[in-house]
């Protein structure tokens, strides 16, 4: 009887520890899990080039692929970048517009004194915002850059992790269930990233359509913006339509573009996510939408805005890890939605 609780506090103190760990090693492990998504999603269009193309030089093929991801990654930072230091440059204007909303909301209230930015927020420097978002963009890079690195050598020693794979000691077997479930996690992984890339194409090029329309400044900053944010589960369609919405505030003198803007996307979102989503979705994403919530919650106080991107991969990959053993396979049937997560079986 008094082996349980020791069982009980080593559990704990070993999450603990684990928890520590990600937290305090965030600037290494999510550039290292990002490149592990992209170097998954090289192998798809891998994949993708050889059914169409089988006679290609493997080599060629490879190198096709990594550009590709590299190229579209590099061209959105750099959108990204070029936005962020054109809204810096705004800054004093935008402040200024600011102020005259929250003027004109005073007035509209009939209060006795009049209402101004500085009285909710106190004063607002925009030297000191300007240089809070630049150096939050020159740690970001920082990340981007290790991230490459990363994503490089996992690329190169793709064929040498398979050799080292196979001979892997252990139980007769293990190399191959190793190799197995690494597999499965690729190809769950394979197929939540195409799903939301389609869904996020689809809402992205309506939100395009609809900032263009209005007259929205600086639209591909907010396209790629979009894009990313649709990768966040269940809130990020929501915050990709308010966050536009908001600055079509700050640049119009009226408000029916800011209604249309996140008028039009949410309605574009229902249809998506009610008729196209679950269709290309079917069963292959076994999350519990609880845990998806949850976990969303659980990555972005570990790992802030990272951590809502990789969150449900993350719980992709940990639902099957916790199935290939029988003393966490309760954890994976919480995790999943028909509480039947499917283990890789010994081979």
């Amino acid at each position: 009887m008094a082996a349980r609780p020791v069982n009980v506090a080593q559990v704990l103190t070993g999450t603990a520890v684990a928890l520590a760990m990600l937290y305090f090693f965030r600037p290494v492990l999510v550039p290292l899990v990002v490149a592990f998504v992209l170097a998954v999603l090289v192998s798809g269009i891998v994949r993708w080039i050889r059914a169409r193309a089988p006679r290609a030089p493997g080599w060629a093929v490879s190198l096709l692929a990594g550009l590709v991801v590299i190229v579209a990654a590099s061209t959105g930072i750099f959108v990204m970048a070029q936005g962020i230091v054109q809204m810096v440059s705004q800054g004093p204007a935008l402040l200024t517009r600011i102020d005259q909303l929250v003027v004109g909301l005073g007035r509209s209230l009939h209060l006795k004194e009049s209402l101004h930015l500085s009285t909710l927020v106190g004063s607002v420097s925009a030297p000191e915002v300007a240089g809070f978002a630049l150096s939050s963009l020159q740690g970001l890079l920082s990340g981007v850059l290790l991230m490459i690195v990363y994503f490089g050598f996992m690329l190169a020693g793709r064929e040498r992790m398979s050799r080292k794979m196979d001979h892997i000691g252990g139980p007769p077997g293990s190399a191959r269930t190793i190799r197995s479930v690494v597999e499965r996690i690729a190809s769950d992984l394979e197929t939540y990233i195409w799903v939301q890339t389609i869904t996020g194409s689809i809402l992205t090029v309506a939100a395009a359509a609809v900032m263009l329309a209005v007259g929205l400044h600086n639209l591909l900053f907010w396209c790629v913006l979009f894009f990313l944010l649709t990768f966040i589960p269940n809130i990020g369609v929501t915050i990709g339509s308010i966050a536009p919405a908001l600055f079509a505030l700050l640049q119009f003198a009226t408000v029916w573009q800011a209604v249309v803007i996140f008028v039009v996307i949410q309605v574009v979102a229902t249809i998506v996510g009610n008729m196209i989503y679950p269709r290309l979705q079917a069963e292959t994403q076994n999350i519990d939408p609880l845990v998806t919530i949850l976990s969303l919650s659980f990555w972005t106080l570990l790992w802030g805005l990272a951590g809502a991107f990789l969150a449900v991969p993350l719980t992709l990959m940990s639902m099957m890890v916790f199935a290939q053993f029988d003393r966490t396979r309760w954890v994976a049937g919480l995790l999943s939605n028909d509480g039947k997560p499917e283990p890789v079986r010994k081979t």
